[in-house]
C-alpha cells in the first residue's frame, strides 16, 4: 500500500509543482498569442498594400455614378420634370425620336394619338387658371399634363384644379407621376377618373426599352450618356 506524504511540507511542494506548471502554461499560450499576432499583422499588411494598390489603379471604388446622385438632387422634382420634358422631346438628341412619348401615352389611354407625335413639343412650368403643371406635352390632337410629385406633397385641390383649367384642351390627358404610383388624393370626380397614375419604376422601363432600341439618327453620344446616367438615377432611387 502506498503512502503519501502530508503535511505542511507536502503541501508547498504541491503548490510549488502546480505554480510552476502554470507558469508554463502561461508561457505557452503567450508565445501562442505573440505567434498569431505577428501572423495576423502580416496578413493585415498585406491586405493594406493589396488595398492600395487597387485604390491607385481605380479599382476600390464608392459612391454613386449618376450625376443627380453625385450632385445630391436625386430627389429634386424640378430637375427630373425637365429631364422627363427632354426624353419626351421628339427632337431632343437622345435619339428616341416620338417613341418615349408614345411608350408613355399607350399607358394612359387605349388609343393614343399617334400621328404626327413628332410635332409635340414639351414644356416646363405651364399656367392656365389657378393652375400650374409640372410638365405639358402639346401637339395636333394632344394635350399631356404631367403632375410630378416626388417628396412634396400636393398643394389643396391641386390636380381638381388642374383637370379644371387644362380639361377643356383638346386631347387632354392626365398623368400622376410619383415614386410608389399613387393615386392623388386631391383629384375628385371626373379629376381622379381623368388622371391615370405612373410610377417612376415605370417611367424607369419605358427609358431602359428606349435604349434598347437602336438609336436614331439624331441621336449624339452625349445624348445617350445623359439619357443612360438618368436611367442609372431612377435604378438607383426608385427601384
Amino acid at each position: 500500500m502506498a503512502f503519501f506524504a502530508s503535511g505542511p511540507e507536502a503541501d508547498e511542494s504541491r503548490i510549488a509543482d502546480l505554480a510552476t506548471e502554470w507558469r508554463a502554461i502561461v508561457a505557452r499560450e503567450q508565445e501562442t498569442r505573440v505567434t498569431q499576432v505577428a501572423a495576423w499583422e502580416t496578413q493585415l499588411a498585406e491586405l493594406r498594400a493589396e488595398q492600395e494598390a487597387l485604390l491607385r489603379d481605380g479599382h476600390w471604388v464608392a459612391g454613386p455614378d449618376d450625376l443627380l446622385s453625385i450632385l445630391g438632387q436625386s430627389r429634386q422634382e424640378l430637375y427630373h420634370s425637365a429631364l422627363l420634358a427632354w426624353l419626351l422631346d421628339p427632337q431632343g438628341r437622345h435619339g428616341f425620336g416620338s417613341g418615349f412619348l408614345e411608350a408613355l401615352l399607350r399607358r394612359c389611354t387605349p388609343d393614343p394619338p399617334t400621328a404626327e407625335l413628332n410635332r409635340a413639343r414639351p414644356a416646363l412650368e405651364v399656367s392656365k387658371g389657378k393652375a400650374r403643371a409640372d410638365v405639358v406635352v402639346s401637339g395636333p390632337g394632344l394635350y399631356l399634363v404631367i403632375e410630378n410629385k416626388v417628396d412634396a406633397r400636393e398643394q389643396p385641390q391641386q390636380c381638381d384644379q388642374l383637370y379644371e383649367s387644362f380639361g377643356p384642351e383638346p386631347g387632354a390627358l392626365f398623368v400622376f407621376l410619383s415614386p410608389s404610383g399613387r393615386a392623388p388624393v386631391t383629384a375628385t370626380g371626373d379629376a381622379r377618373e381623368a388622371f391615370k397614375t405612373m410610377s417612376y419604376a415605370d417611367i424607369a422601363v419605358m427609358l431602359r426599352d428606349a435604349l434598347a432600341c437602336a438609336p436614331g439618327k439624331g441621336a449624339t453620344a452625349h445624348g445617350r450618356e445623359v439619357a443612360s446616367n438618368y436611367l442609372a438615377t431612377l435604378e438607383r432611387e426608385f427601384q
